[in-house]
């Protein structure tokens, strides 16, 4: 059956129901490229994006935080990417394959692509790639995402490499269209592997140039882009936490990009029209999540109390003038996995009895910590609204803004929190890898610790199924038990604020807060 680029993820799967061949499109033609001395040439500018932190590395292999992942997908290449619709399309795989058994995948790549070291990119670097996230005893972050399911690679010549996997894996293709599927250079790899967080080699559009911890991290326009050289310079990601600074920053032409907008400035901002701004779907739901390791919250019936105290219409009408909604879930009604399941109506009075019945006097409760990242300034109203709905119902609670890398690293010590702000981002567009990652009791990004052994079968049930109607059953009782459970305070289905200036155009959003930059122009 040939493969249509246009084709849904929800296709692909019903395609890998039948397991019947699929191919795909030929390799894009390159761009080409300007004459020395014409304007386009001359033209070529720097291109500045405002983020509010610094990326934890540049390994996308062993990172799991956007704003690395963003950077990285500017950096690196995959076998397959992502268009706007979060559908998956080729890249450096131009056709793929996959048997009737569901556990072997054969992608033919493009020919005549370098690394931005100078080594070529062939079968062989695949496999080296996949090679090295797959080996369990390197202890990478993205090892769950898709290295845990591969069995052995082998390589057919110069443009064959074949995933031979230990299981049939329903959201495997998607997998590799994540940023932390990007192709890494083998010889970085064999040379210089401790250092590729810090000194990235990909086969894409853009090469690190500098990177000043705190301030900027400088990517340089690839010349040699196999897909044709980049219309900008450079992108330059600045380091400006403030959000009130970052949007002067865009108006007065200071930068070109903000990826998120603060919610204030939204009104003010669209009726001026002096720039763009872009309101679109994120595969997110907003949360916070309790650490039921630690009393009171290793009881189920006090993390429903919790749950009942929160008036989420108000949250969503009032903080965040119904731009967003109410999740019915624990994934986003735009993932593949959805199934409405209701959410916690409010009711305080419910909630205090619960609390009554568990035992539980929340001004006996020692203060109650509640970590949160500084650089996600969309989920801070929610953070301080769950702040004082809780202290309406008689708990003390601090909150804890901590700068990205201290957060995620207070969230490797369960000592260090009670509570803490998060988002449950399909960074793939499907549930597999979001439950393995947050819901698995042995996963280490489970920093709920929860912990429901039905809930861990299902789970690994649902990622070797292929039949779409088989994964959304599963995956409803998932996101039933889940509810019931309360690991988390569920809050509401995010959506992304990208806001840019006028002269900026070929931006590709994507709903997990990503955006390609490869075809950016700015005039």
């Amino acid at each position: 059956m040939r493969w249509n680029s246009s084709m849904k993820v929800m296709g692909l799967m019903l395609i890998v129901l039948s397991m019947l061949v699929s191919a795909c499109s030929s390799k894009p033609e390159p761009k080409p490229e300007a004459k020395k001395g014409t304007a386009a040439a001359v033209e070529a500018k720097d291109f500045t994006v405002l983020v509010s932190g610094d990326p934890v590395g540049l390994d996308p292999q062993n990172t799991t935080d956007t704003i690395s992942s963003l950077i990285n997908y500017q950096i690196y290449d995959r076998l397959v990417t992502f268009n706007e619709k979060m559908e998956i399309v080729p890249q450096l795989a131009k056709s793929w394959t996959v048997s009737e058994d569901g556990k072997t995948w054969t992608f033919e790549l493009n020919s005549g692509i370098s690394f931005t070291d100078g080594t070529p990119f062939n079968a062989e670097a695949v496999k080296t790639s996949f090679e090295r996230v797959a080996n369990k005893d390197k202890n990478l972050s993205q090892y769950t995402l898709v290295g845990s399911f591969i069995n052995n690679i082998t390589t057919d010549g110069e443009t064959k490499v074949v995933f031979h996997l230990k299981a049939p894996q329903g959201a495997f293709l998607g997998n590799l269209a994540a940023s932390s599927s990007g192709i890494i250079s083998p010889k970085s790899i064999k040379e210089n592997e401790q250092k590729i967080g810090k000194e990235p080699v990909g086969t894409g559009p853009f090469k690190l140039k500098q990177w000043t911890t705190g301030n900027s991290v400088v990517l340089e326009a690839n010349p040699q882009y196999w897909a044709g050289k980049p219309k900008v310079k450079s992108v330059i990601f600045r380091n400006v936490p403030e959000s009130a600074a970052q949007v002067i920053m865009l108006e007065t032409g200071e930068a070109d990009l903000i990826g998120s907008l603060p919610l204030p400035e939204l009104k003010r901002l669209k009726s001026e029209g002096k720039i763009v701004v872009n309101s679109f779907k994120a595969n997110r739901i907003a949360y916070v999540g309790f650490n039921t390791t630690k009393e009171p919250f290793n009881q189920i019936k006090v993390r429903q109390a919790l749950n009942y105290a929160i008036d989420k219409d108000t949250m969503v009408n009032k903080l965040y003038d119904g731009l967003v909604n109410t999740a019915t879930s624990a994934i986003s009604e735009t993932t593949i996995g959805y199934s409405n399941v209701g959410s916690y109506p409010f009711d305080m009075a419910k909630a205090k009895q619960m609390l009554q019945e568990a035992g539980i006097v929340p001004g006996n409760v020692s203060p109650l910590r509640l970590i949160f990242a500084a650089n996600v300034t969309q989920d801070l109203p929610a953070a301080e609204f769950v702040q004082n709905s809780l202290q309406q119902l008689g708990f003390k609670v601090v909150l804890q803004k901590l700068e990205l890398g201290t957060y995620l690293q207070t969230l490797k010590d369960p000592s260090k929190y009670d509570l803490f702000m998060r988002g449950a981002l399909a960074t793939t567009g499907d549930a597999d890898p979001l439950f393995r990652d947050a819901l698995l009791s042995t996963s280490a990004t489970n920093y709920a610790r929860y912990n429901n052994p039905k809930v861990d079968k299902l789970i690994l049930a649902g990622q070797e199924q292929v039949k779409p109607a088989d994964r959304i059953k599963t995956y409803a009782d998932v996101l039933k038990r889940v509810k019931d459970d309360a690991p988390w305070i569920f809050l509401h289905n995010d959506m992304a604020h990208a806001g840019y200036t006028k002269n900026v155009e070929g931006i590709t959003f994507l709903p997990t807060y990503i955006y390609d930059l490869r075809n950016v122009v700015k005039k």
